[in-house]
């Protein structure tokens, strides 16, 4: 089994800890409440520069970063595969059990942290990749896209209203989560969690396609070995993250100003989610790539190391600066103030993950999710040898 295979590799680390920053910065805007606003509410609230701001960071972060994250999730068990054949392992079972301690993780994460979790979700929709790692990457290249294909398709045969972003205007949130007792919280997290998607048959019809053909397609990406030959493939993928971001913001556009005029061709432009996150992926993957930014790579790959610790912790971050048992800044700050925190949030979340590696192999959530799935404690320690997954 080729080396490079067999160490960590940064520059996936990298593009994960980017992806885990778009994460973040859509969460706050939910976590902090403006999403619970509805579109009368925010126009009324927010000035001239942060209604912009929402507005731009609707076309170009909304739903597209988890997209994106879907992408590298089918991409992350692509490595687990290659890794556990290199040690003749049978990797199945024990990727279910690595997939059922993630849906626990993520009830805890929907309960006690973000109700709007997005790894309960992985974990079911996850249950398609070892039976689809047995596929060649064509195969894979061609049932990908035939699922996401098959997302807008359901909703123009089925008849379905078109999609509309969850939550959707659910103001007693605000209320609810400026509560200084924690159990009020909790209490809200578990009513949101069951009542939030209602009327939203449409958007989870969408992101069910979607984001299997994601995981699969980062699942090829994976087995052709893609990653391995980013530098000779440069050219191609600085080329094609531009024309997919084009197209991508073109359909974008072309929904937001006119998609209810078109009919059944409406339900295509939601196409644009998933086309403009593969084009944000092949651009960092490129910028990221090549000796001169070494540095950068170097910078961001520890938090890319514990995305799921990051993913977690910004959520208790974002809880403790704007619930009611915090500092209770829940519906007072603008766009802008709120994009602010999100990037002082990964600065943190990034300064600690340098602090960590320095003495142990794995992310705190990671090790408890390793230990889990393998139904022993892991070493954490650091011990002179490099942790992979």
């Amino acid at each position: 089994m080729p080396k490079t295979l067999q160490e960590r590799n940064t520059l996936i680390d990298a593009v994960r800890a980017s992806v885990l920053a778009a994460v973040i910065i859509v969460n706050m805007l939910t976590i902090s409440g403006l999403a619970y606003l509805t579109v009368d509410m925010r126009a009324d609230m927010l000035g001239p520069v942060d209604r912009a701001a929402w507005n731009f960071l609707t076309v170009f972060f909304e739903s597209k970063a988890l997209a994106a994250f879907s992408f590298m999730f089918g991409l992350s068990f692509s490595l687990i595969v290659q890794k556990a054949q290199g040690r003749d392992d049978a990797p199945t079972l024990q990727f279910l059990r690595r997939l059922l301690v993630l849906a626990a993780i993520g009830l805890f994460n929907a309960v006690f942290l973000f109700w709007a979790d997005i790894l309960m979700a992985y974990a079911a929709l996850g249950l398609i990749l070892p039976f689809a790692a047995k596929l060649s990457s064509r195969a894979l290249l061609m049932l990908a896209l035939t699922l996401i294909l098959a997302g807008p398709t359901a909703l123009a045969l089925g008849g379905f209203d078109p999609p509309v972003p969850v939550p959707k205007g659910h103001i007693d949130s605000i209320t609810a989560f400026a509560s200084p007792y924690f159990f009020d919280t909790i209490s809200q997290n578990w009513h949101m969690v069951f009542s939030a998607t209602e009327g939203a048959d449409s958007m989870l019809v969408l992101r069910f396609f979607v984001l299997s053909g994601l995981f699969l397609l980062g699942l090829a990406a994976g087995k052709s070995g893609l990653i391995l030959r980013l530098a000779e493939n440069r050219g191609l993928l600085l080329r094609s993250g531009t024309a997919l971001l084009a197209i991508g913001i073109t359909l974008n556009l072309m929904l937001a100003f006119g998609g209810a005029e078109a009919g059944g061709m409406a339900a295509m432009l939601h196409l644009n989610s998933p086309i403009m996150a593969l084009g944000y992926l092949a651009l960092i993957a490129v910028a990221l790539e090549g000796a001169r930014v070494r540095w950068l790579r170097g910078l961001l790959a520890p938090l890319g190391r514990m995305s799921l610790t990051g993913y977690l912790m910004s959520a208790v971050l974002g809880q403790l600066l704007f619930y009611g048992w915090g500092f209770q800044l829940i519906g007072q700050l603008g766009t802008l103030a709120v994009l602010l925190v999100a990037t002082g949030i990964f600065a943190l979340l990034l300064a600690f993950a340098h602090i960590w590696f320095r003495h142990f192999l794995y992310g705190p959530w990671e090790w408890l999710w390793r230990s889990l799935t393998r139904m022993q404690a892991q070493p954490l320690l650091m011990s002179g040898q490099a942790a992979v997954r």
